[in-house]
């Protein structure tokens, strides 16, 4: 009970702190479970294709990772009286949130934050007022840093950030490939190319159904591959993934992935290597993560898995195939850039020292 009288009044507080800031005729609340379609279009409009989120996901998310001391803010213009629509310049007119990622948290409690602003309300102090709400709430958890991600090519957002002291520490690099313009013809079969290295290609959704009552197990093997391979992902900052038991549901429970595009590398019995694809629309699909165990890195396997990968899509339909890569992460750029792959400008990731 205590606890959550302590919330009720940490987010009254929040509510308060940001409508001071606010320009007449709009208003600040919490967002709830029914916002969140509205909210995920809201955010889907200012992303790039491969930070597109399906409400689905993001259902799915909450679900399996809830986050107790994540605040969610939702601005909007005041309607005009009583049963009026939302204002004429859209809804929302801006959101922010802030969250230590739940199962997906930083071991020093850093909070990680979404902001955005409606295009018609920039200008007014309506993001100030959103992210010094943010800033407290997180400091007041005991969160060292508050970081987010700004695309490097919008130059108003890298100087917002920097206004209000935020400093750019990393990049990560979204790039997309043609998936029916692409030529399979310029590289070796990737079957292949896998049986080369001594492994052969297998579909997840296959695999995993011909396990069995031996679900469990096998997807513990997959997910140490995963984890290995998290680990040695060039970063500024410790991959320590988290328990199997914790992120099983959001690594292999999720309703978007796509059963063919998810392939395995298994060599002697053992996996060794895996890429997993989600669809983000019919036509847009993503690789949320590829990896190949450190015995078996060398020999052509995430190669072999990624042509895998989009002869499936091709024969699906699906237009684009997206990734995204920490800038440092040379090897997997190298392969998407042989396979065609066309970045982004950076994302750039910002970060402020709360104290």
């Amino acid at each position: 009970m205590e606890a959550n009288v302590g919330q009720a009044e940490a987010l009254a507080r929040a509510v308060a702190r940001v409508q001071e800031g606010l320009p007449a005729g709009m208003r600040v609340r919490p967002a709830g479970p029914d916002d969140l379609p509205a909210v995920v279009d809201f955010r889907n409009a200012g992303a790039s294709d491969a930070e597109y989120v399906s409400v689905e996901r993001e259902r799915h998310a909450e679900a399996h990772n809830p986050q107790p001391g994540r605040l969610r803010l939702l601005v909007e213009s005041v309607p005009a009286g009583p049963g009026a629509a939302p204002g004429p310049d859209g809804w929302p007119a801006a959101y922010g949130e802030t969250g230590d990622g739940g199962v997906l948290s930083r071991a020093d409690g850093t909070f990680r934050f979404t902001l955005r602003v409606a295009p018609a309300h920039r200008g007014r102090g309506v993001g100030g007022a959103l992210l010094a709400a943010l800033e407290a709430h997180a400091r007041a958890l005991g969160a060292p840093r508050h970081v987010t991600s700004v695309h490097g090519d919008e130059a108003a957002g890298v100087a917002f950030a920097r206004r209000r002291g935020y400093t750019p520490y990393h990049e990560t690099v979204h790039s997309y490939v043609d998936v029916q313009a692409f030529d399979a013809g310029r590289f070796e079969d990737p079957d292949a190319l896998a049986a080369r290295a001594g492994a052969r290609l297998e579909g997840y959704a296959a695999l995993a159904a011909a396990h069995g009552g031996d679900r469990e197990a096998f997807q513990r093997a997959v997910y140490a591959v995963a984890g290995e391979a998290m680990r040695d992902v060039p970063s500024p900052e410790p991959r320590d993934p988290p328990p199997f038991e914790a992120i099983r549901e959001l690594f292999f429970e999720g309703g978007d992935l796509h059963p063919a595009a998810s392939v395995l590398a298994v060599r002697g019995g053992r996996v060794v290597g895996l890429t997993v694809t989600t669809m983000n629309t019919p036509r847009l699909a993503s690789t949320t993560f590829t990896g190949v165990a450190r015995s078996d890195r060398g020999r052509g396997l995430a190669l072999a898995m990624k042509l895998r990968a989009i002869a499936a899509l091709r024969a699906d339909g699906v237009e684009r195939f997206g990734t995204s890569n920490d800038a440092g992460n040379a090897a997997m750029r190298g392969i998407n850039a042989r396979l065609g792959y066309v970045p982004d400008p950076p994302v750039v990731l910002v970060e402020k020292r709360l104290g």
